[in-house]
């Protein structure tokens, strides 16, 4: 949603003028913008600063004009670069790392559009290893886009910018390594104080495997989230991630809720070609009501596309959104994971119109992963004598919707 916003602003204010924007240098401040004399530079106090993975992996391409479009990478580029002029530490937040920091900075991001400007707004709060606020604001420069073809103006649109910021940083709180000492790792930075709550970036589908409450998705779903929640019904909690494989493109998350509605494995992993499945999911959220959709189909081959190993083709249409749903069959048994549909827009470029192309990983496949990963479910028999209202009961009352936010 946010890139179709950000390209449609590019192509409001899209003027195709002859100048050519260049970069600017970093060490150099806009007119008017001083670090105060009571600040030792370069600064000795690790930073850690964080930006929406969304934000930094934006990128478009204009067909009219045969280029590719990355604020993304300037994003990144600009406020790297305004931190690393006046700071001897700083680093783009890694969960994953135990380096250590003194100053964690969250930083909202937003490009705007007027005529031929293109403006970046940094919105910004500043913490202490101690989690304590020690500075809010909200900073922004203009640059004029120029030539479509020509990145500069994003990069400098954004390091003026973050250069604001820092230097309002940098005199508010005047940071030493005596009074802000990096005792805090990255991976223990409180992912809440990061995120904006109000506004989910995705959402994806996921459904009870066993009674313990542990419920599996597609692993892509989470793959980004700062904070991930899982919501069943009038429930809503934290989703913690107990299990997890790329390859695959699996994740289990523990909801700590005891359930008596879950699905089964079918014993035989055979998929019978043909046969009815239905398919549950929480596509298009923000567009579509918060309730389930549910589709029916049929298994339209036991393969997918060439090169492909493990998924097979249903015709039960989905959206963006149902990634992680449950495929099941009129016995009320798993057949698979949801994880992807064909892309139509080339397609219809060569005269194709592809209708329900739909992919799932087969459940052998998750079978082997819930065991390698010691996760309880149970298998049994195919039941052939099955019908939709069968399909249908256990689809629903086993599917729970997740909500990712950065």
């Amino acid at each position: 949603m946010r890139i179709a916003k950000l390209l449609f602003g590019v192509l409001l204010s899209l003027t195709l003028v002859g100048c050519a924007n260049t970069k600017l240098s970093a060490n150099k401040l806009p007119r008017g913008v001083k670090v105060s004399k009571e600040v030792t530079l370069p600064v000795a106090v690790p930073v850690a600063y964080y930006l929406p993975p969304m934000e930094l992996n934006s990128r478009f391409y204009l067909d009219t004009w045969n280029v590719w479009l990355e604020p993304g990478k300037a994003l990144g580029n600009g406020v790297q670069d305004a931190f690393s002029a006046y700071f001897a530490n700083a680093q783009l937040l890694d969960r994953d790392s135990d380096q250590p920091y003194g100053l964690l900075i969250d930083i909202d991001p937003e490009w705007k559009f007027d005529g031929g400007d293109i403006t970046m707004v940094l919105t910004y709060r500043v913490y202490d290893a101690d989690h304590k606020l020690l500075r809010e604001g909200t900073k922004k420069h203009s640059a004029s886009m120029g030539s479509i073809g020509n990145e500069a103006a994003w990069y400098n649109a954004t390091l003026r910018a973050s250069q604001r910021m820092v230097v309002d940083l940098l005199n508010a709180t005047k940071p030493d390594a005596q009074s802000f000492a990096a005792i805090r790792p990255m991976s223990e930075a409180d992912p809440k104080l990061l995120v904006n709550m109000e506004k989910p970036v995705a959402t994806g589908t996921g459904f009870y495997i066993n009674g313990q409450g542990q419920a599996l998705t597609a692993a892509h779903v989470l793959r980004e989230c700062m904070v991930a929640k899982v919501i069943a019904g009038d429930h809503e909690q934290d989703a913690r991630i107990s299990a997890s494989s790329r390859l695959l493109d699996l994740a289990v998350v523990d909801t700590g809720t005891e359930t008596e509605d879950y699905l089964p494995l079918r014993n035989d992993t055979e998929l019978l070609l043909g046969e009815s499945v239905t398919n549950v999911g929480y596509p298009l959220q923000g567009i579509l009501a918060s309730s389930p959709n549910l589709t029916r189909g049929n298994v339209s081959s036991r393969s997918a596309l060439k090169g492909s190993v493990g998924l097979f083709q249903f015709s039960a249409p989905i959206q963006p959104g149902s990634s992680g749903g449950p495929v099941v069959s009129d016995g009320g048994e798993l057949l698979g994971v949801t994880v992807s549909t064909i892309n139509p827009s080339k397609l219809i470029e060569s005269g194709v119109l592809p209708q329900n192309v739909n992919f799932a990983l087969n459940a052998r496949y998750v079978e082997r992963f819930l065991s390698k990963h010691q996760i309880p479910f149970i298998q049994r028999e195919a039941d052939l004598k099955g019908d939709i209202r069968v399909a249908n009961q256990a689809a629903l009352s086993s599917v729970v919707k997740l909500v990712c936010y950065q």
